[in-house]
């Protein structure tokens, strides 16, 4: 408040303070007085508005347009009027109110007293209804789906271009109307929509039956009906209605909206459906009566297979055991032929390799012999090294010193030592090649064996196969000799060392472990590795012929196969048990003493 210019009673200072809308007085330019309201609506201080210009609370528009109005209101007082218009708050926002402005005799003095009511939210909401009614129209116009909408009054509000296409009404026909029904009937009755304005549903059902009227599953108090209208189109049409009410914000219903949906072709389909369905019926029945006919003969024809049948199971049963024992036959057939190639290039391959490696041994020991006798040379040479003259000894220090002589002498016993060491290993693999496979395997006799001098050898043997992928581990028990084939017995362990090998992932180093132990009158032996491991539906086929887990090109599918025979041939047991990624353990099981065969001479 400006207190140099003027002065309000201080009686009244609370009642207006109280008032929700601001108030404020003014004589054309300073603002003489303003409640708390205006204080609050404009975030202005109160001490920031009694300094004020009263124009500055308006943008230019508006307060132009408001000081050309007020500009002789003081001089002449005018009418009351009443103003929507917008303020600028202190932090540069705009709020909408509603201004009334009235001539008043204040203190002597003609004076402008201003109420002004905020109606910020009035607008918006305004605003908001605008574009919900722009954005539905723009909904409904734009739309592939006929629809119109009707208000409380039944008139028509919206009428979609869709809607005019179907039943040939333009939307300016009807708009404004309330003459919808036109478009479907030739005589005023209501259309769907104005049954669900009116809440007339016992009326909606008489019209269009309880067949063709029902509640939307979708959504509340809606109804959709379906009718034919003959004189739409040609030779009419069939539509399908769907109409919900509209509701304002106290859940009043302000209107109806209705889509249409031409289900012509449809009521056309089933029709012929029906037609089909008829004319399908009556050849059923032909059909029914020719099978039943047909049916006697089928049943003498039925007795007649039967009988064929049995006889077919007969001579089927007679060929599985014909099968079975061929099976046998060609298992044993291809185990004797492998057998025998293997054992072919085993004796091959060690006659070639014993005889040079004979006389290479035999050339390294007389070399050895001969660098002994030619080192004690050296050395008797170097005790009357002292004898011979200054120039001699400096020449044959520098041919030692050049030739690294002490370095020589050392390294000529050790390059001996390994060649005769490496010799050495070649013989024990010749020889472990000629205990692991013989010419005639066919007629191996049964013999006591060392089962771990077998499993060695052909650890041995194939060690080329698993020094790059797994660490062996022998964990072997007490085992008595074995009444066996041993080089058949040692085919077995090759085919699990080698898929024990194989199993590993190029990724990690794997540990193959052999155990054996024994059990009364039997022993066990258990490959066991931590590969990759088998899957559990094929844990059963691993012992088939000609199935393997390998990719193609590695593997034949025979090896397990066979070594699943030469168990079974000396009454022993093979399992495998296997967890994918952790690994799989073959456990072999064999008698102590070979039982006799029938018909094998004891």
């Amino acid at each position: 408040m400006n207190d140099d210019v003027f002065a309000l009673p201080s009686q009244l200072f609370p009642l207006v303070n109280a008032l929700t809308s601001a108030v404020m007085l003014h004589r054309g330019d300073k603002i003489l007085f303003a409640n708390d309201a205006l204080s609050r609506l404009s975030g202005y201080a109160p001490e920031e508005l009694a300094d004020m210009d009263f124009w500055t609370l308006f943008p230019p528009p508006d307060c132009d347009r408001l000081r050309e109005r007020d500009s002789g209101r003081l001089d002449s007082p005018l009418p009351t009027t009443l103003d929507e218009t917008v303020i600028l708050t202190r932090s540069g926002d705009t709020r909408w109110v509603e201004m009334s402005v009235s001539d008043q005799i204040i203190a002597d003095a003609p004076t402008i007293f201003c109420s002004i009511l905020d109606i910020t939210d009035r607008m918006r909401a305004e605003a908001d209804q605008l574009h919900a009614r722009q954005l539905l129209a723009q909904i409904i116009e734009s739309g592939p789906v006929p629809t119109l909408v009707i208000d409380a009054r039944h008139v028509v509000t919206h009428w979609s271009r869709a809607c005019a296409q179907v039943v040939g009404i333009s939307a300016d026909s009807m708009v404004g109307t309330r003459e919808q029904w036109r478009a479907f009937y030739e005589s005023e009755r209501p259309i769907l929509a104005d049954l669900i304005v009116s809440g007339t549903i016992d009326e909606m059902i008489e019209l269009y039956g309880t067949q063709n009227l029902r509640r939307s599953t979708v959504i509340d108090n809606a109804y959709e009906a379906e009718s034919h209208f003959p004189h739409l189109g040609t030779h009419g049409r069939w539509l399908y209605a769907t109409a919900a009410p509209l509701r304002n914000d106290t859940g009043e219903v302000i209107g109806a909206i209705e889509t249409l949906q031409d289900i012509t072709e449809r009521k056309h389909a089933e029709n012929a459906l029906r037609k089909m369905q008829a004319e399908l019926e009556a050849t059923v029945a032909q059909r029914t009566s020719e099978l039943s006919h047909a049916k006697a003969t089928l049943e003498e024809d039925i007795d007649r297979r039967e009988t064929a049948e049995a006889e077919l199971l007969k001579r089927y049963a007679e060929l599985t055991e014909l099968n079975c024992r061929l099976q046998e036959t060609h298992q044993q057939l291809i185990q004797s032929e492998k057998l025998a190639s293997i054992g072919q290039l085993a004796a091959g391959v060690a006659h070639e390799i014993n005889n040079p490696i004979g006389y290479v041994n035999s050339n390294i020991r007389s070399l050895k012999g001969y660098m002994a006798q030619l080192l004690d040379v050296f050395d008797t040479y170097e005790k009357c090294e002292a004898d011979l003259p200054p120039a001699a000894r400096e020449a044959i220090a520098a041919a030692k010193e050049r030739a690294d002589f002490a370095y020589l002498r050392d390294d000529i016993g050790q390059l001996i030592s390994e060649s005769e060491e490496g010799t050495g290993r070649v013989r024990k693999i010749v020889q472990d090649l000629r205990d692991f496979s013989r010419t005639d395997s066919s007629r191996e006799d049964w013999q006591p064996a060392d089962l771990h001098a077998g499993l060695d050898s052909t650890l041995n043997i194939a060690s080329n196969e698993i020094k790059y992928k797994a660490d062996v581990v022998r964990e072997y028990g007490e085992l008595p000799l074995v009444e066996c084939l041993p080089s058949q017995l040692n085919q077995v362990f090759m085919n699990l060392f080698v898929n024990a090998a194989q199993a590993m992932p190029d990724e990690r180093r794997g540990t193959i472990r052999v155990r054996t132990g024994s059990a009364g009158d039997t022993v066990w032996i258990e490959i066991d590795d931590n590969g990759q491991g088998i899957p559990a539906d094929l844990i059963d086929r691993i012992f088939d012929p000609f199935f393997t887990t390998k990719p193609i090109g590695k593997g034949t599918g025979l090896g397990l196969a066979l070594s699943y025979g030469i168990v079974q041939k000396h009454h022993g047991n093979i399992t495998a048990s296997s967890t994918p990624g952790a690994g799989t353990t073959f456990r072999i099981t064999l008698p102590v003493q070979h039982p006799a065969d029938p018909g094998e001479a004891p």
